[in-house]
């Protein structure tokens, strides 16, 4: 399947209340299709640059770097797909699928954890 046809398959954008459950839908897309190292980091991104016992590092850029990296783009691309405005914000500067998945992590899950215990508390009161 193309990175394109995943895009159908994320239904949910999001927005400020909404991480747990797009994360939870982009995870379990991603994950079925083992695109998600790609985010995680369990995919690791290979040498840009092939060393050589002789001649030490060849400036051309490596095949295996070439086809990590437009992937990773694509699926950057995918992510910034399934955002409103307000959350690119968040990802502007991320060069790497992992770096915008960090950077969501840190701005939304917190939110999400500080909300649930919030609700847990106000449930607890009445």
């Amino acid at each position: 399947m193309k990175i394109e046809g995943l895009l159908g398959m994320l239904t949910i954008k999001l927005g400020e209340n909404n991480y747990t459950k797009w994360a939870f839908q982009f995870k379990s897309v991603l994950k079925g299709y083992k695109l998600f190292g790609h985010f995680d980091g369990s995919v690791d991104c290979p040498p840009r640059f092939a060393a050589s016992a002789k001649t030490g590092v060849i400036r051309d850029v490596t095949t295996k770097y070439q086809e990590w990296e437009s992937l990773d783009l694509a699926l950057l691309s995918l992510l910034i797909a399934t955002l409103y405005d307000d959350a690119i914000e968040h990802v502007i500067s991320c060069r790497t699928a992992k770096d915008a998945w960090s950077s969501l992590e840190d701005r939304f899950a917190s939110v999400s954890k500080t909300g649930v215990n919030y609700l847990k508390t106000e449930l607890h009161t009445i």
